[in-house]
This record gives C-alpha cells, structure tokens and sequence, in this order.
C-alpha cells in the first residue's frame, strides 16, 4: 500500500475546492465584490500550487531543486498579498462612512506588502538567505525568518481587527459571516505554526472563501440572477448611498440609465434563450468599459443603471460611444437583428438641486426614453 503524506491529500482537496469555487463565483456575480473573491480565490490557488511544487522539490533536491526555489520564492513573495485580497474584498460589503479611516488601515496593508515583496525579491536575488535558502538541497530558515513570520501573523490577525473595528460600516446581514475570513485565516496560522506539518493557512482561508460562497457570493439578494451585476434593489440602496454622500460632501457623480433597442425582436426572431444570452453579454461589456469601480445593476427588463464618479462628460460621451461599438461587434457576431443597440439618458448628480435619489432616477430614466424615441424616429 503506497502511504500518502497527508500534506499532499489536504493540498490536493484544497485546490480542488477552490477551483470549483472560483468556477461557480464566475458564473454568479459580476461585481466588485465578485472580483475581489476571485482575486483571494486565485492567489490562494497559485499559493497552494507553489506549496506543493515547493514540496516535491524538497523531497527531490537531486533533480528538483529548482521547482522549491521557485516555489518557496513565490510563497514568501505572495503570502502578505493574499491577506491584502482579503481586505480589499471586506471593504466591498461596508459603506461609505469612516473611509478616510479604513483608507489608512489599506495603505498599511499595502505598504506592508509591497515592502515584503522587495525584501524578499532582493534577497533570492543576491542569494541575501535572508528568509530561506538551500545548501546541499536541504532547506534553510534564514537570519529574519522568525522576524518575517511574527509580522506575517500580526498580519493576520490585523485582518480580523480591521473586520472588527469597522465592524459598523457592514450591512447588518453581513456583519457576522465576513468575519469567518479573517477569523479562520488566522486559526489556520495559528495551527500551521504549532502544527509543523499541517499546512493550515490556506485551508483555513478556504474554509472561509467556501463560507462567504454560500452565505453571500452565491444568495446576496441584491444581485441579479441572470446578468451577474446589481439588480434593482441593489441599485436603489446604492443611488440612495451616493446621493446621500453628494449632499453631505458636495461632490457630483453621474449615473446612466441604458435600454437595448429592440431586443424583443431578439427573443422573437432567435428565441428567449438568446435573449437571456444578450442581457449577460450587455452586462458583461458594461462592466469591462466602465470599470470595476463603477456601480452598475440591471434596472429591470432590458434596461440597465451605471453609476460613476464624478468625471468629465467627454470621457462619459466616450465610454458610452464604446458601448455602441461593441453592441454593433456583438450584434453581428450573434447574428441579432439590424435595430439591436443601446439608448442612454445620462446627467450629473447637482448637490445643490437637492433632488432625492428617486427624482434623479426618474430625471435620467425620461433623457432615455427621449433618445429612444428619436432612435425610433430614425430607425
């Protein structure tokens, strides 16, 4: 019977795991949010694959060293990034409040991880042994290992201090679930420093990306089930957030209500399948041309929202010009019918209008359909 270390059996279900994660998260959300879990799902992976190479290059110095240089390298290298993942994804679920606060909180973790990522880049490359090295094949700590790993540890815990301390910044029904991540983060370090050969940080983290999966990625009530972006619920909560922040700081921001032109003759000609197709594709170019950091939901229907800072109305004119490009890029290689576009009505949120979110939503919902009648006009 060939024994198998156990290293390899938890690697190997961890991965597995992830993967299918990062599959499904794919196929669910389009947001900000979503490709912050991506980001941690991904990096974890590309961790636990360095892990293992490391491994077996440790087991086999004669003929792979290489493979655990390269992999233990990459390991010190993107351990603190993963965490850095972590924060930017909780950051997605609070509000607007305290951000100078939390801004700060960010450029320490980032600082920290780019500083980590110098460090060690110098020390492999002038064979420094800083953290690790091989003599003879065998692995080495280095001089600052210890040093390194206390502050990887403070790391995580400074996690799960950060989803404490702005704990109130959380929607309610999110407050108690995220902090599964940094909570189990930092019990998998925890066990993997008492537990030498339990590697136990990046199962913890998955633990706790598989617990964020079901709790929100794959039932938050404010996505839409089809595109993958914010449905109308969502959108409301967040024009009411963006209109209450412009009144209290003054500064504008702009919002685009979108309606695809003829698309029943999309679900007539070519059948519903098709057209629930065309609602992803649209959904899916919204969110490459504006941005990750735009606010963008389906409205209901075939209409859509975006919501976009403050920014000059030529560059908004651009990206709306790019939609219509790719629209007509998509209509032909989908083979939809000629009259397939977008009509848009767009306006900057005045502070001093005081209008409520519910006005200015109607304000730019009436500037489309007045461009939706003047492309009928001429169609």
């Amino acid at each position: 019977m060939v024994e198998v270390e156990s290293w390899v059996i938890l690697n190997f279900f961890t991965t597995i795991l992830l993967v299918l994660l990062l599959v499904f998260q794919n196929n669910t959300s389009r947001l900000q949010k979503g490709r912050k879990y991506s980001a941690i799902l991904i990096c974890t992976i590309i961790l636990l694959i360095c892990e293992t190479i490391g491994r077996i290059g440790e087991l086999h110095p004669d003929r792979y060293l290489f493979l655990a240089q390269t992999g233990y390298f990459l390991i010190f290298l993107l351990d603190p990034v993963d965490i850095l993942f972590a924060v930017y994804y909780m950051d997605c679920w609070m509000d607007d409040e305290n951000h100078i606060s939390r801004n700060f909180f960010r450029k320490a973790f980032e600082i920290f991880s780019i500083i980590n990522i110098i460090l060690v880049t110098i020390s492999s490359a002038f064979d420094l042994r800083w953290f690790f090295y091989f003599d003879d094949g065998v692995y080495f700590r280095g001089q600052f290992f210890l040093v390194r790993a206390v502050l990887i540890l403070i790391f995580i815990f400074m996690l799960s201090v950060y989803a404490i301390a702005f704990r109130k910044n959380m929607m309610s029904e999110y407050k108690t679930m995220v902090l599964c991540l940094p909570v189990l983060s930092l019990i998998g370090a925890l066990l993997q420093i008492f537990l030498a050969n339990l590697d136990a940080t990046y199962a913890g983290i998955s633990l706790g990306c598989l617990i964020l999966f079901f709790f929100f990625q794959s039932r938050d009530v404010n996505v839409d089930y089809l595109s993958g972006v914010l449905n109308r619920r969502g959108l409301d909560i967040k024009m009411q957030d963006k209109v209450k922040a412009s009144l209290t700081s003054g500064k504008n921001f702009s919002a685009i209500m979108m309606d695809i032109d003829n698309f029943k003759e999309i679900n007539d000609q070519l059948g519903h399948e098709e057209g629930d197709k065309a609602i992803k594709i649209v959904a899916s170019l919204l969110v490459d041309i504006f941005g990750q950091n735009a606010i963008i939901g389906r409205f209901g229907g075939d209409e859509f929202c975006i919501i976009v800072e403050d920014i000059p109305k030529k560059e908004l004119e651009e990206k709306v010009q790019e939609v219509h490009v790719q629209i007509a890029k998509m209509r032909i290689r989908n083979k939809w019918p000629s009259g397939v576009d977008v009509s848009c009505g767009f306006q900057k949120y005045d502070p001093n209008s005081a209008m409520t979110a519910a006005q200015f939503q109607k304000t730019i919902d009436r500037l489309m359909y007045l461009e939706k009648q003047e492309h009928h006009r001429h169609s």
